[in-house]
């Protein structure tokens, strides 16, 4: 049992879950963090029982004061860090009216604002793992898709 232990415990993947929100114009809303360089869709790390859909749909709320439903999944993507834990990180849709901006509820403590971008502009505001990510999604003619750091696999 412990050796069991030993494999469970090294074996642990960081999961976390983010919302793909679009305006009519197909852009992709990015929040900018107060605690990291890189923009981001809503989101965040899961806490302990908690499901990948279950914290997109926390996150939402949290980050941007919606309470609305998380749709369909988008994508699962593995990355292999090196450096630390293995991370899972799962996009889902939020489907219905685009919402404006000003209509947002920005978590100040950690949202210093929010805009739609189109692709070329995600790819330059977010982390090259997230732009990757999103691209994949929005190019894919079969959803979910399954990633790994971004790029289809499989």
């Amino acid at each position: 049992m412990a050796l069991l232990d030993d494999y469970v415990a090294r074996s642990r993947k960081a999961v976390a879950a983010g919302c793909l929100l679009r305006d009519a114009a197909g852009r992709v809303l990015l929040v900018e963090p107060t605690y990291k360089p890189n923009w981001d869709v809503p989101g965040g790390i899961a806490e302990p029982g908690e499901s990948p859909r279950q914290t997109a749909q926390r996150e939402l709320g949290e980050e941007l004061g919606l309470d609305l439903p998380v749709g369909r999944l988008l994508c699962v993507d593995h990355l292999a860090t090196g450096q630390r834990a293995d991370a899972l990180r799962f996009l889902f849709a939020v489907d219905g009216p685009p919402i404006p901006v000003d209509a947002l509820v920005l978590q100040a403590a950690e949202i210093h604002s929010a805009r739609y971008c189109a692709p070329a502009e995600v790819a330059k505001r977010a982390s090259a793992h997230l732009a990757r990510r999103v691209a994949a999604c929005l190019a894919a003619p079969h959803l979910p898709v399954y990633l790994e750091d971004g790029i289809p696999a499989g």
